[in-house]
Formats: structure tokens, C-alpha cells, sequence
């Protein structure tokens, strides 16, 4: 099933449903979690409905199963539009947004693309953002004006400026249709396919068409006012128009769109009371990581300033010792001294435009090291926060009502692994005993040792069981994929370099008076070196042994039935969800094989 709802698809939604939505009176408000909602609405057509969302889905009338417990999210909406009569609801500019008008001035607005978003607001300005955003030329964030994503609005386009985008387009007419005109893919294929025009034709080529795109526009608007829902099962679409550049008939037409959206949500709202509580749970992790991270920066960022003016600091000691002066200047700067706590002997200051504490019973070096070992203790709280995290999103995958069939494991499973096109099996350790357990146990003569060209990096083998050559794009395929599982993926580069030498040249044994750690290897001799290798990786389904396992490998060019992903700015897990759906697999399936650190699909 597609996984969000087209421009086409909320058009058909808003305008046959408006009649129930409008002038009705907002009754209950649940938050079930992960941007989804129910508002629960009482109107003389539909008398008590449910209205659901979901910020990153879409929306339809529908219920679902609701937690017992109303968040502090679910209780700031109740006090908001509980009671609040409905005056308008409309889409903003033929795009994934929606926007909800009541009487008294409030609105709320659903952003329906990418992660989504719920943002209220209090006569256009923001009140409250479910994800505040800031770009160059908008900003959802508190007491900003509120701004549409698009400003284009392909309906009342005239024709000469649908002609001068056209011109001025170097993509297909398909291409410019989809992301210029603001229709979506969807959409403007299968307006092409109505006015027999080939939608891989340059969009300059089309200028003269204009008139019969136009008209194909208006026919397929004038189709969804039928409310019909068409579902093509080969390509899990649902459309509220007959798609006909798929060339064959529906196989099923439904007399509501609504069902259509319906089954399009069912699958991913089936989720026990439990499962709900948990996401709750999961999202306030979130939080509490994010806290910390920023805690942990704050901390470091103190302690950087203690030690960069060490010499200043220890004046500022020794004068709250002995003064209770509010004001003091030293070596140029002027320090403030906002509060002073005489029985735990501290002081607030402000130095340099930052507020701090210092204990002045302690020395400049006690003072500094203090405030790293702070950051250094929420940075291990961010650890165990993440497995709480990774243990609650692992409850809610086990108690999944579409599971996915137990299979069996391979061994080399335990490792980050993939086969080349030749077929042969790269193996690389994920932490210090699989790292000592790749050499030691299962690189042969006739292999290769590869390591990315970073402190802390897993060691990688290409095993040659058969004793084929390998070739060069084999080893940099390997390479490449060293570096994408090194510390490289997490600080967010986009290519890294490797170095592979033979198994002869890898080492236990130290020089005199040298250590080697567990998982830590010497290796001697010529280091063959390979710069500029990509951080990017796909992930496909691979039949193993009557067994379906995905398999995760460097980016190849022309590969198909795969995701791609690089280092970015999603959490692991929502990437794990979204490729898991992609590729009709569990979660946990993709989070076993993902790098550490966020990324982004491509």
C-alpha cells in the first residue's frame, strides 16, 4: 500500500467530506502517539465520526484504538478546540496540507509530507508546532506567522505562467508537471496519458499543450467529485480516479473514497493499548536524549571556557573568596556575579555573554574538570537512554499484529556483512569481540584485510573461500563499506579513504614494550590505499538458503528494488520503519543492519 496520501488524494478527501466536517463541534481529542490523532466531531451528517490523523500518512474518518490516559499534548488541544465549532476546512494551494478554521479565530494546520506536522494556531500566528522547523524563507516555531510550505497554486495558475515555467524547465514535462506545477507523480501521469501526450518529452517541447493539459486537469478534479475509490492491488495504490496509464481496469471500485483511505490506514493503526503507551514512552526518550545531548554540549562548552582562560578564572576564585563585589574586571573582561550560594561556597557569573556556576572553594582545574566530567556523564546517560529506547521499540515490534514469519539465522549475521556481485561473502566487526573474532576466526590466506583510515574502525575481510581472483571493484566495494560502518557514518562525512592489505601482514604480536588491544590488530608492511570512497549504502531483500533477509551493501549504479541511504539528520529507528515498509519487512530486520548514527533516504 502507498505509504503517504497524494495531493489528489486530500483534494477528493476535503472537498466530498467538507459537508460533514463543517459547521460541526469538536467533542474529544486523543494523541495515540507518533503524530496521530483523533479529533471526535458531532454534526448533524455524520452525528459522532471520528476524524484521524496522521501527520505522516495522511487523513480519513475513521476510528482507532485509544490509550486511556490524555498526554499533556492531548490536554492543550482538548483546552484549545474542545467545545469549538468547526467554520472552514480547506487545502492550502493543491498540496499535502490542511487546514482546519473554527470561529473563534484558532486554527490548526496538518502538514501531510515527510515526518508531518500538527501546528496550532491563534489568528494565523503559531501557538504550538508538533515538529518546529526553521528554514531560510519559513519558520514553524512559537509566535511566527504562520507560512505554507508552496506558494503555488496549480489551480488558479494562469496559462502563461504554467507556459514560462515550461520554458524555462530542464526536466520532462512529467518531472515539471510533479514538482513545478505542484500536482504530485501520481497526477500528472495519468493527466499525460489522458491527452495522449508522452510525459518523457522535455517540458519546453509542451508549451503548445498547455490548453489540453489543462483540460485533462479539470476532467480528473471533476472525477473525484464522484467520491469513488479505485485500488489497483498489483501496486497497492488507491486513487479517488480511475488511473488509467496502469492500462487495465481497478480491482476494486469502492462507492466511499473514504473506505478507500480507510484500508490504506488500517494496517498501521492496529496497534494495542499498550503499543500506544510505549510510543509515548519512546517519544519522551527522545526528549530526555536530546536534553542531554544538549546538556552534555553546555557542559563542554563551559569547561572550554574555564581552560582557555585559566589565568582570569583563578582571579575571579580568589576574589569571591574574600569579596562580595557584583561587579569585578579582570585581564579586560567584565564579570558579573548574579547570585552567590555562601553555603555550598558557589557563585553564578556571567563571563563573556555566559552564565555559569563556580565553586570557589575549589581550584581552576577542579572547577574545569568538573564541568567535562559532567559532559561526559550525559553523554553515558544518552547511552542508556538510546537501549531503553531501542527495549521500548523493541516491545512494540514484538507485539506487531502483522508479524513476519520467524526464519533462521546465518552466522555471518553476527557481523556487518554483504556478498559481492562475484558472490563473495565481506564480512566486518560491529564491536571489539567480533572484531577480534573476523581475524582470528574466519580470515583465510586467500583473503583480504581492509580497515577505513580512522581510529576505532571494524576490521573487514573479504572471504575467498573458492579461490577466485578478487577484483578491484570488489575490494572497493568492501572499502567503501568499511568506512560507512567507521565513525565516519555518525560524524555525518560523506566519504572517507580505507587501506587493505593480505592476511600476512595483519598481526597479534606487538613490538617490544607495545600493547594491542582486544578487537585491535598490527599490520606491517605496504598499505594499498583507497581515497574518496562514498558513505552511501543501499538495502534490498535477498533470497538466502529458501530464507528472505535483507542485505545492506555499497550504493551500485542502476540497481533496482533497493533503498538508499546516506548520513543525515533521521533518527536510526524512523529510517529502520520506513525501509522496513518499503521492502515489506520487519523493523527490527533493518535496524540489525543499519550503521550507528542517523541517516537519510535517497
Amino acid at each position: 500500500m502507498k505509504d503517504k496520501e497524494s495531493s489528489v488524494d486530500i483534494y477528493a478527501f476535503v472537498n466530498n467530506k467538507r459537508k460533514d466536517l463543517q459547521d460541526s463541534f469538536v467533542k474529544k481529542i486523543y494523541d495515540l502517539g507518533g503524530g496521530k490523532f483523533i479529533f471526535q466531531i458531532h454534526s448533524p451528517t455524520l452525528k459522532k465520526g471520528s476524524f484521524y490523523i496522521d501527520v505522516k500518512k495522511g487523513i480519513c474518518l475513521m476510528d482507532a484504538e485509544r490509550g486511556q490516559d490524555a498526554g499533556n499534548l492531548a490536554m492543550f488541544l482538548r483546552k484549545k478546540f474542545m467545545d469549538k465549532k468547526i467554520k472552514a476546512i480547506y487545502q492550502i494551494n493543491f498540496d499535502r496540507v490542511v487546514r482546519v478554521d473554527f470561529y473563534n479565530g484558532s486554527s490548526f494546520v496538518m502538514e501531510l509530507f515527510r515526518d508531518g506536522n500538527l501546528i496550532v494556531l491563534q489568528d494565523d500566528v503559531i501557538e504550538y508546532a508538533l515538529n518546529p522547523r526553521e528554514w531560510k524563507n519559513r519558520k514553524i516555531i512559537r509566535n511566527e506567522k504562520y507560512i505554507p510550505p508552496s506558494l503555488v497554486d496549480p489551480l488558479s495558475l494562469k496559462s502563461e505562467n504554467k507556459i514560462e515555467i515550461l520554458e524555462k524547465s530542464k526536466a520532462s514535462i512529467v518531472q515539471t508537471m510533479a514538482t513545478r506545477f505542484n500536482l504530485g507523480g501520481e497526477l500528472s501521469e495519468e493527466i499525460l496519458n489522458r491527452a495522449g501526450i508522452d510525459k518523457n518529452l522535455d517540458a519546453k517541447q509542451c508549451t503548445d499543450l498547455i490548453g489540453q493539459i489543462d483540460e485533462k486537469l479539470n476532467e480528473c478534479l471533476r472525477e473525484t467529485e464522484e467520491n469513488k475509490g479505485y485500488f489497483y492491488e498489483e501496486e497497492q495504490l488507491v486513487s479517488p480516479i480511475r488511473l488509467t496509464f496502469l492500462n487495465r481496469e481497478p480491482d476494486r471500485i469502492m462507492e466511499d473514497f473514504n473506505d478507500s483511505l480507510q484500508m490504506m490506514m488500517e494496517t498501521e493503526i492496529k496497534d494495542t493499548p499498550e503499543n500506544l503507551r510505549i510510543r509515548r514512552i519512546v517519544e519522551n526518550q527522545e526528549k530526555t536524549i536530546e536534553e542531554y545531548r544538549k546538556a552534555s554540549e553546555t557542559s563542554r562548552e563551559i569547561g572550554v571556557i574555564i581552560s582557555s582562560h585559566f589565568q582570569t578564572m583563578k582571579k575571579v576564585l580568589q576574589h569571591l573568596k574574600t569579596s562580595d563585589q557584583e561587579r569585578l574586571s579582570f585581564d579586560g573582561f567584565v564579570i558579573e556575579v548574579k547570585s552567590k550560594n555562601k553555603a555550598e561556597k558557589s557563585a553564578e557569573i556571567t563571563f563573556n555573554e555566559n552564565t555559569f556556576k563556580l565553586f570557589y572553594d575549589r581550584s581552576v582545574g577542579e572547577n574545569m574538570t568538573s564541568y567535562f566530567d559532567s559532559s561526559k556523564d550525559y553523554l553515558e546517560r544518552i547511552e542508556g537512554a538510546k537501549i531503553a529506547m531501542e527495549n521500548s521499540i523493541k516491545g512494540i515490534q514484538e507485539q506487531q499484529v502483522k508479524k513476519k514469519k520467524d526464519r533462521p539465522r546465518f552466522w555471518f549475521e553476527t557481523y556487518h556483512w554483504f556478498f559481492t556481485p562475484a558472490n563473495h561473502l565481506v564480512i566486518s566487526g560491529k564491536n571489539t569481540d567480533t572484531n577480534e573474532k573476523v581475524v582470528k576466526k574466519h580470515m583465510g590466506e586467500k583473503d583480504i584485510y581492509i580497515h577505513a583510515d580512522m581510529y576505532g574502525a571494524p576490521s573487514t575481510v573479504i572471504r575467498n573461500e573458492d579461490n577466485a581472483e578478487i577484483t578491484e571493484e570488489e575490494i572497493t566495494e568492501a572499502a567503501a563499506f568499511a568506512v560507512s560502518f567507521s565513525r565516519a557514518w555518525q560524524n555525518g562525512l560523506t566519504s572517507g579513504s580505507a587501506y587493505w592489505v593480505s592476511p600476512l601482514q595483519v598481526s597479534k604480536t606487538p613490538e617490544s614494550g607495545q600493547y594491542v588491544r582486544k578487537g585491535s590488530w598490527i599490520v606491517r608492511g605496504k598499505r594499498n590505499y583507497l581515497f574518496n570512497l562514498p558513505l552511501k549504502l543501499s538495502i534490498r531483500m535477498i533470497d538466502y538458503r529458501e530464507a528472505k533477509i535483507a542485505m545492506i551493501y555499497p550504493f551500485r549504479e542502476n540497481d533496482s528494488d533497493c533503498v538508499t541511504i546516506i548520513p543525515g539528520s533521521r533518527k536510526r529507528d524512523k529510517v529502520a520503519q520506513e525501509i522496513a515498509t518499503k521492502l515489506d519487512t520487519d523493523t527490527e530486520e533493518i535496524m540489525r543492519i543499519l550503521p550507528s548514527g542517523n541517516a537519510d533516504i535517497i
